[in-house]
């Protein structure tokens, strides 16, 4: 026995993943050409285009990571110059101080780059609870039909 859609009984129904992978063409071309003083000049294009209904039966995007790495990242590298560069010209400054008195004399700096890593740490949290719910949006997709009769959309149950 076939599957058949719950709203229409149509058989003609598909995973959401194989419609949009009928739906979507990628490409890739190289161009070659000649100017007008004889050289060669080659370049590339590539991409990737979908139906509308492609588009509409695509998977959940995921979630980014690069805002709370960005933040580490800025955070540290301000934490690390703090920690490390001196300025010869003022007064309390002296080459050969520890790191750590560095950072307590550069101490407006180095709070703004921990300030910077709290906050990425932040982030890191909402990117872990948003990545749980594309897991779940992820599985639902997976488990979706659509139906190419009625248009409607079912969990395969």
């Amino acid at each position: 026995m076939a599957m058949q859609c719950p709203s229409c009984g149509s058989a003609h129904i598909q995973p959401m993943s194989v419609v949009h992978a009928n739906g979507t063409q990628h490409f890739h071309a190289t161009h070659t050409a000649v100017t007008l003083d004889g050289q060669f000049v080659q370049g590339s294009t590539q991409g990737s285009q979908a139906t509308v209904l492609a588009q509409h039966c695509a998977p959940p995007a995921p979630p980014s990571p690069i805002p709370f790495v960005a933040a580490y990242g800025l955070g540290g590298a301000v934490v690390y110059h703090a920690a490390t560069v001196c300025d010869l010209f003022e007064r309390g400054c002296r080459v050969g101080m520890s790191a750590m008195a560095l950072l307590l004399y550069n101490w407006k700096q180095a709070a703004i780059g921990l300030s910077l890593i709290a906050f990425g740490w932040l982030l890191m949290k909402g990117w872990h609870a948003q990545a749980k719910v594309y897991s779940a949006a992820k599985r639902q997709w997976q488990s979706t039909w659509f139906c190419h009769a009625c248009g409607q959309s079912h969990l395969r149950g």
